[in-house]
């Protein structure tokens, strides 16, 4: 998949859209030469339309202009993908994200129990918990987690955040699957309990780093929240990754709290 499709404008446009920008700052062709060390000549002829500059060129242009090259010259990845699949309505946004608020607490709550009980399960093989409670308890996190992990990827979506968006969209999925494999386990999977286990360390590891990162790219936009969510994300994802699991699952709840109250800001930013 094309995350960002390039489409640089061909003369006349792009030396129509130089000299629109030039005359936006209120430089001079001179002025343009002299900061961007540019023959005056070479401008002369991008902006008459004659000759096609290198993407180096216009960056260098731009740059002494105050444009953002990516923004002016490229196409972002069109954002929304996943609204049918995840059924999310642009009408009702801010009703969905409230609905994820609600739901990232029932997840979190229900959290301590589910991790407890895997915990005893795989240190001392025996549940604290009998069949159809553990599978009721397993079906709400699953139902309660893919609710609350949809308002991240509403977010990335509003925020025309693709990295972010794609990432939770596969945070979603992943813990659906490890979930039903877990469920399954109980009746047909057990002796694959551990392997099982050991690969949702490793998957969560690494998405949870690769989320910070996601979380990191709201901070101009958000503030000081999201960078500090992203770098606990990034710091539990490492955790995890060297199987230092104690410590990845204490740092998980502190920042599960603060996507819980990321949400509460952008709702209250966005209304």
């Amino acid at each position: 998949m094309e995350f960002i499709k390039q489409h640089i404008m061909k003369q006349p446009e792009l030396g129509q859209k130089i000299l629109a920008l030039r005359k936006q700052k209120g430089f001079t062709q001179e002025e343009l030469v002299e900061k961007c060390n540019i023959n005056v000549r070479t401008i002369q002829r991008i902006e008459a339309g004659d000759v096609s500059p290198r993407s180096y060129t216009i960056k260098a242009i731009l740059e002494v202009l105050g444009f953002n090259y990516y923004e002016i010259f490229e196409e972002t990845y069109i954002s929304g993908k996943f609204d049918k699949i995840l059924g999310i309505n642009k009408d009702k946004i801010y009703k969905q994200l409230n609905s994820a608020i609600i739901f990232g607490i029932v997840y979190f709550v229900i959290g301590f129990v589910e991790i407890a009980n895997e915990y005893y399960r795989v240190t001392e093989n025996r549940f604290l918990l009998e069949n159809t409670i553990y599978i009721l308890v397993k079906l709400i996190s699953i139902c309660s987690f893919t609710f609350f992990i949809r308002g991240f990827v509403i977010v990335g979506n509003m925020y025309k955040n693709y990295f972010l968006e794609i990432i939770t969209f596969m945070v979603l999925i992943i813990n659906i699957l490890f979930g039903i494999c877990d469920i399954f386990s109980l009746f047909f999977l057990e002796e694959l309990i551990a392997f099982s286990i050991a690969a949702r360390i490793l998957s969560f590891g690494v998405l949870s780093v690769l989320l910070g990162v996601g979380m990191i790219k709201l901070h101009k936009k958000l503030g000081n929240l999201p960078l500090v969510v992203g770098v606990l994300e990034i710091i539990a994802g490492i955790f995890l990754l060297f199987f230092l699991v104690e410590l990845g699952v204490a740092t998980i709840f502190p920042f599960q709290l603060l996507e819980i109250i990321l949400l509460f800001k952008i709702i209250k930013v966005k209304s």
